[in-house]
């Protein structure tokens, strides 16, 4: 329609108008648009001229009054373009035709005290008469207020001569339509048009109007008579109405003041959000929410500059009553470009805020208003400060945030999911509460098949679900037991081999007994399938092996003694020759069983055994010649050298000596007479002993002495000093 508006100088229409109009009358028709300068939303209404000279007066009546009249329910005139020959526009606020369909009866009182109001106005303070109104003259504008248009017929109360020469022509251009009116030509004529009205849009009158709509009617009833009267009504006692009142003057109050009016007005919504519910569209989303936020603004600047003249406590409230209306389970306000415009960044800057109730709140809405951001949003501006709820000192805080993660991680990053948040979760599986650590179970097993399968899902889920397991309360074992079994399809065989089966086994043995039936059912589902796939692995018999292992045990073990024995006889030494006169004596066979035993052992001092064995070698060795003892000397020598030298030089080095130059105490060893020559002899060798070491102190080379000292000591043969020892 912009060709329209073009005229031979050049003139351009500063409005973009939709290509179809809103409202079609006979007399003018109503386009939405926007104004060019500033995106503007307006409503334009087009009157077409046609040389007529009934409407052609209509017209710029019409013109005239819109230019003049600025009342508070008149549709605010924007612009009036009135240079094109052929048609004027009216340029007004953005609105739309009353439609009372699905209307509360609240919003219908609201609505019809609105109207009773601006038409009170006209009479008193513009004293004019309207003349036209109808349905089709009432309109609601984008802040859900009723407001009035129609003013071809409006005439001052003190000269009605325009209405009474265009009512006939005005009636004969809108017979059959809404604009259609019937009333006296006179200054009751708003009165009775009005009492048409409210009967037009109530399916029922409210009883207590009856009579006052009757004198309304037959002219006995000005319009400010019935305003006072029908005030102590309850349809004008609406808390609605109360709202309204208290809205239409939040503009004029200081912040002080605003912050007091907000405050009734949260009350009042609190106390019955119903009431909110069918009131006309755009009271909730253009007037009542722009105000909170208003107020919610004065609050958070006030709280900077003057931190005592607004309590945070005010905030949270108001914050509430906006929650409340647009993101409920069934919100008053769902409009988009509301939310966008006041909810979201209220959103944003909540989650920043420290207070505690303020965030509670946030969660209480989270699942509703989470839906209506987007990923980057959530991922960007709203899950860091979330995820800190895990961290909180408040245990109410923790699982209300932890019962929320459902609902935010559709909308998070893949790294978000698989590092930040499991990392917090895996704090709140230690939690001192135990419900925390159970929901916090419950929170990975929902999570188990959105984690990225290659960032180690199965360990991860095997290691969660054994902490859990082992939790010495029932409640997180059985959240184990049931996560493992929705996460069954998440396992390959070789991680239920080697992990899972594992995992689920300690609850075969819990002191429960509900953990050990379910760990037992469990155990069964998972083994089934491991089961059902090892059937399915080919098998390859090509090198199968046939052994017996218990006769090979057997076998093994005869071999190994055979081997021992004959290594044993090997390393025997040979037995040396004895005279004839004597028997075999036993000494020397027992000194080289006991050298044997002393390669083994270094630890001479542990060589208790040898005490009985050493006294019988001394006798024997006395007893015998002197080339017979020589010969046993050798051989004791030959074993012995080699074998004891260590753990003898260690002997020498070590031991006190000086207890050596004590005589010898006997007297635990029952001495016979028969044992004198034997006594005797030993304590000749124990001198001859103690003159050796001496000596080998003295020298100069330790080795040859030590020998020298060695040589003396077999000259006798084993003497029995252990027995004193």
């Amino acid at each position: 329609m912009n060709f329209l508006f073009k005229s031979i100088s050049g003139f351009q229409f500063p409005y973009s108008l939709e290509s179809t109009p809103s409202v079609t009358t006979p007399i003018w028709e109503a386009t939405n648009g926007h104004r060019k300068s500033d995106s503007l939303p307006v409503t334009v209404f087009s009157f077409q001229k046609q040389r007529n000279g009934a409407l052609d007066a209509m017209v710029a009546n019409a013109v005239h009054y819109a230019k003049v009249l600025k009342l508070p329910g008149i549709l605010r005139v924007v612009d009036v373009l009135d240079t094109n020959q052929n048609t004027a526009y009216i340029v007004t606020e953005r609105a739309r035709l009353l439609d009372t369909k699905g209307l509360s009866q609240d919003a219908l009182s609201l609505g019809t005290h609105q109207v009773t109001e601006t038409l009170e106005l006209l009479h008193t303070q513009a004293k004019v008469v309207l003349g036209t109104l109808s349905r089709g003259t009432v309109f609601v504008n984008e802040r859900g207020e009723w407001r009035l248009f129609g003013l071809e017929l409006c005439s001052k109360i003190s000269d009605l001569s325009h209405m009474k020469q265009s009512v006939s022509s005005y009636l004969s251009l809108v017979a059959g339509s809404e604009l259609e009116v019937h009333a006296p030509l006179s200054s009751a004529a708003d009165a009775v048009l009005l009492s048409k009205f409210i009967q037009s849009i109530y399916s029922h009158p409210p009883p207590e109007w009856k009579p006052l709509l009757v004198g309304l009617e037959q002219g006995r009833m000005t319009l400010s008579q019935f305003l006072m009267r029908s005030k102590n009504t309850h349809p004008f006692q609406s808390p609605l109405i109360v709202m309204y009142q208290d809205l239409r003057e939040f503009h004029i109050k200081d912040p002080q003041g605003k912050i007091v009016a907000m405050s009734d007005l949260q009350r009042a919504i609190m106390d019955d959000p119903s009431v909110l519910r069918g009131s006309t569209p755009g009271f909730v989303e253009g007037h009542l929410i722009p105000e909170i936020s208003q107020c919610i603004a004065s609050i958070l600047e006030a709280q900077k500059t003057q931190p005592l003249t607004a309590s945070s406590a005010n905030v949270i409230t108001f914050v509430a009553s906006i929650l409340e209306l647009t993101c409920s389970e069934d919100p008053v306000a769902d409009s988009a470009s509301v939310f966008s415009q006041y909810v979201k960044p209220l959103i944003f800057e909540s989650f920043k805020s420290p207070d505690r109730q303020l965030r509670f709140l946030l969660l209480v809405y989270f699942a509703n208003y989470l839906t209506k951001l987007t990923n980057s949003e959530v991922s960007d501006r709203i899950f860091p400060h979330f995820v800190q709820g895990l961290a909180d000192s408040d245990a109410t805080m923790r699982i209300e945030t932890l019962k929320k993660i459902p609902d935010v991680t559709p909308l998070i990053t893949e790294r978000q999911l698989n590092n930040d948040l499991l990392r917090h979760l895996a704090k709140t599986q230690v939690d001192a509460d135990v419900e925390i650590r159970t929901w916090t179970i419950l929170t990975i097993s929902g999570l188990s098949k959105k984690l990225s399968p290659s960032n180690n899902r199965s360990g991860i889920l095997a290691t969660a679900f054994t902490k859990s397991l082992k939790d010495p309360h029932v409640k997180p074992k059985l959240a184990a037991l049931y996560g493992l079994e929705t996460s069954l399809e998440l396992f390959d065989v070789s991680t239920i081999a080697n992990k899972i089966l594992t995992v689920i086994a300690p609850g075969l043995l819990d002191n429960n007994g509900q953990v050990r039936r379910k760990a037992k059912n469990l155990f069964r589902l998972y083994l089934s399938k491991l089961e059902k796939e090892a059937d399915q692995i080919p098998t390859d018999d090509s090198e199968e092996v046939k052994v017996d292992f218990d006769a090979s045990l057997r076998q093994e073990e005869g071999q190994l003694i055979q081997q021992f024995m004959s290594n044993l006889k090997l390393s025997t030494p040979p037995i040396m020759s004895q005279p004839e006169t004597y028997a075999p004596a036993p000494a020397p066979a027992g000194n080289i069983e006991d050298d044997e035993w002393a390669s083994n052992n270094d630890e001479w001092d542990d060589a208790g055994g040898w005490d009985g064995g050493l006294i019988d070698d001394v006798d024997a060795g006395l007893s015998q010649p002197a080339e017979e003892t020589t010969g046993s000397q050798q051989a004791a020598s030959h074993t012995g050298q080699v074998k004891i030298q260590k753990s003898w030089n260690s002997n020498i080095e070590n031991d006190n000596w000086d207890s050596w130059d004590q005589p010898a105490d006997l007297s635990t060893k029952v001495v016979t007479q028969t044992a004198k020559p034997r006594s005797t002899r030993v304590t000749t060798k124990r001198t001859t002993i103690k003159t050796s070491r001496q000596k080998k102190v003295q020298q100069s080379n330790p080795m040859a002495e030590e020998a020298e000292v060695f040589e003396g000591f077999e000259d006798e043969g084993d003497d029995g000093w252990g027995d004193d020892w």
